[in-house]
């Protein structure tokens, strides 16, 4: 629990906050973003409706295979004040970045679902979040007194903490 407790947002605004993503590859993979929500919220999540998130941190499974592969898709659940396209843009409005796991060519994002529903201290608040295209349960998980850097996933993704980034654009 302490190591979770480390990884807290910055000071400013979370929903002002920008951040300077790393260095991407452009190529496709997979990639959880951890994003930490400060206070409990009722968040509408487009076609699934409105929902009670409870504070705390969440991790958000996902891949990118299109144009730009993962250095543009990250790079757009960073930035503030995009389009509410994907149901990640939703949370993304109110949590603020903390974490990214990442697997670079790798067809990961179903194991890593079932990875994280198999984690005792892993719930899901919204069934299908972000499972539309597939089977699973959800591709979105709140997580329940776990240190980020000790979840065992699948083909050893890279971790990248992003508490050693500055944020960029901050408007508060």
């Amino acid at each position: 629990m302490a190591e979770q407790q480390d990884l807290e947002p910055p000071a400013a605004s979370l929903t002002s906050i920008q951040y300077e993503p790393p260095v991407l590859s452009a190529t496709g993979g997979t990639y959880a973003l951890a994003l930490r929500l400060v206070a409990p919220q009722r968040i509408s999540v487009g076609a699934l409706g409105a929902h009670a998130f409870p504070a705390g941190m969440y991790l958000y499974v996902g891949s990118a295979w299109g144009p730009g592969g993962l250095r543009a898709r990250v790079g757009r659940h960073l930035r503030c004040g995009t389009r509410l396209r994907w149901h990640i843009d939703y949370l993304r409005a109110t949590a603020a970045p903390m974490a990214l796991f990442l697997a670079p060519d790798a067809h990961l994002e179903c194991v890593w679902a079932d990875d994280l529903i198999q984690h005792p201290s892993a719930g899901i608040v919204v069934p299908r979040f972000g499972a539309s295209d597939c089977s699973c349960r959800a591709h979105l998980f709140h997580l329940e007194a776990v240190a980020l850097t000790r979840l065992n996933l699948s083909g050893a993704p890279q971790f990248v903490d992003m508490r050693a980034w500055s944020p960029r654009g901050a408007h508060v």
